[in-house]
């Protein structure tokens, strides 16, 4: 196994993977037992081990995981999500609302202090990782409609008929084009303006996703929160685009946070 990201040592991301495991597997048995008595603390610890189950993935990634062994983890991902959905129909009619800043991608308000922008970077981040390992068809048909968000987000629509929903409407709105108008614009382009585009984003992404809760979390060692854990910087929103569109990976794609091994 050879360590992708070097940003920490190999047994930081030994360690990590198991605390991950460990993690989930304690949060959903708690969960199971009926130890979270409120329905809107149901869909809070069900949110939590969505996105857990995605940072696990992207861990074992930086960790040097191949693409075979990943692929398990990854398809881990979708039943923690259908639970999330599954937690939030038990909600009271009244509090319905609450799920909305947990399931939009879009115009909807921060969750648990976290900002709306990281449930659209997960969910790229889950189909980027969906593709790579060459899941099953019918597996990402079951995580678009999860997700839905159907006619809401251009790039989210191009990326949702590509992988199959071909009845699908393309929005002509962006829900965050201050990050991805250029992978945005890369889907309708040229060849050599897809360069241009895809090198523009990503040489702009890290510093643009501000707002994600992972951003400058390989400068934490003292984690509270379990988004504050550093589980590497990799553009997997740049691998899924390259991957649908059939760009080869040149040379002149040359940024450190291009996750190679998944393109």
């Amino acid at each position: 196994m050879t360590l992708r990201d070097t940003r920490k040592p190999a047994d930081y991301f030994s360690n990590l993977v198991v605390d991950f495991d460990e993690a989930l597997q304690e949060t959903q048995d708690a969960l199971d037992a009926g130890n979270f008595k409120t329905p809107t603390s149901r869909v809070d610890i069900a949110q939590r081990l969505y996105q857990l189950s995605i940072m696990r993935a992207v861990a074992h990634y930086s960790h040097g995981t191949s693409i075979k062994a990943l692929t398990p983890y990854v398809e881990a991902i979708l039943p923690y999500r259908q639970q999330l959905s599954a937690i939030a129909d038990q909600l009271p009619s009244q509090h319905q609302f609450y799920r909305d800043d947990f399931e939009q991608l879009g115009d909807a308000g921060d969750a648990c202090g976290s900002a709306n922008i990281n449930r659209y970077v997960y969910v790229l981040w889950w189909l980027s990782l969906l593709v790579a390992c060459d899941v099953e068809t019918t597996h990402i048909k079951s995580a678009l409609a999860i997700i839905g968000e159907q006619g809401k987000d251009t790039l989210l629509d191009n990326i949702a008929i590509a992988l199959g929903d071909k009845d699908r409407a393309v929005s002509a709105n962006l829900y965050y084009p201050e990050v991805y108008q250029a992978l945005s614009d890369a889907w309708n382009a040229s060849f050599d303006e897809q360069h241009d585009l895809l090198n523009t984003f990503v040489s702009q992404w890290y510093e643009n996703l501000d707002e994600a809760d992972w951003y400058a979390s390989d400068e934490c060692d003292c984690e509270f929160e379990y988004t504050d854990y550093y589980i590497g910087y990799w553009c997997f929103e740049f691998a899924l685009v390259i991957n649908l569109l059939s760009i080869p990976l040149s040379p002149s794609f040359s940024s450190p946070v291009i996750p190679r091994d998944l393109i």
